[in-house]
């Protein structure tokens, strides 16, 4: 599987997908939130986040800003 990932500058929002709380019940999906940028680096659960190493490219875009070209993101 190949993810493609952009990043979309939008105002602040709730987030929730398109699907019913019971559409996303049968998904086995309790529910969405925001995770800072600490928790994400910090977080040794049995959850994996996609990519793997989310934690380091998003400090580097934190860091450095917006990159000028590609970034290619291993799993």
């Amino acid at each position: 599987m190949v993810n493609d990932y952009f990043l979309v500058r939008a105002e602040a929002f709730r987030p929730h997908g398109t699907l019913s709380d019971g559409e996303l019940a049968d998904e086995n999906i309790s529910g969405f939130r925001w995770w800072p940028p600490q928790e994400i680096a910090e977080y040794r659960g049995p959850d994996l986040f996609s990519p793997r190493d989310l934690a380091t490219p998003l400090a580097a875009l934190i860091s450095h800003g917006i990159p000028a070209h590609v970034v290619e993101l291993g799993l």
